[in-house]
């Protein structure tokens, strides 16, 4: 007696979910093959659930995986990965240019980079549009750090004959 609404399992069907459950690549194609097994033994889907001590609802939506899809279904959606592709060589040489010019040279009225002010740039320049968190990890695999700028008088400190400049790699900049 199955799971109503379950087709009968062909030998062969069977024998590949049995394989999947005993050899599948992770713990979810083996919980979803066990899933499906059950059903074609089982009369209710509230049993399935109780014997794999899972919910009503993961029997559900495993179910409508294989019905939709077959066991193929039953494997994990790929994780995406579309904030790769968009940081190519081309987008990373862009940045990398950007940095070393820096804002004046490339026609922005500002002392420093911001990492909103690169994307903005990058975005005009190369027709790509990212966050300001993928600058900030572009700058980091460049070795830069973009941090919030803050407020000097450099400028005035400067007239100053006594004046010495911090040395490089201080934190306090």
């Amino acid at each position: 007696m199955a799971v109503w609404g379950m087709p009968a399992l062909s030998p062969e069907e069977r024998e590949a979910l049995e394989h999947d459950y005993r050899h599948g690549s992770s713990r979810l194609v083996r919980q979803r093959s066990l899933i499906v097994l059950l059903c074609a033994e089982l009369e209710t889907q509230a049993e399935v659930g109780r014997v794999v001590r899972c919910s009503l609802d993961s029997v559900q939506r495993t179910l409508k995986r294989y019905h939709a899809g077959g066991r193929l279904a039953l494997q994990p959606k790929p994780a995406a990965s579309w904030h790769f592709a968009k940081r190519n060589l081309t987008w990373q040489k862009a940045l990398a240019q950007a940095m070393e010019a820096g804002p004046e040279a490339c026609g922005i009225p500002r002392p420093t980079w911001s990492a909103s002010l690169l994307a903005e740039y990058l975005a005009e320049r190369t027709g790509i549009e990212v966050s300001e968190w993928t600058v900030r990890r572009g700058l980091a695999s460049l070795g830069y750090v973009c941090r919030r700028g803050t407020w000097t008088v450099r400028h005035r400190a400067e007239e100053d004959p006594d004046y010495l400049p911090k040395r490089k790699g201080s934190w306090r900049s």
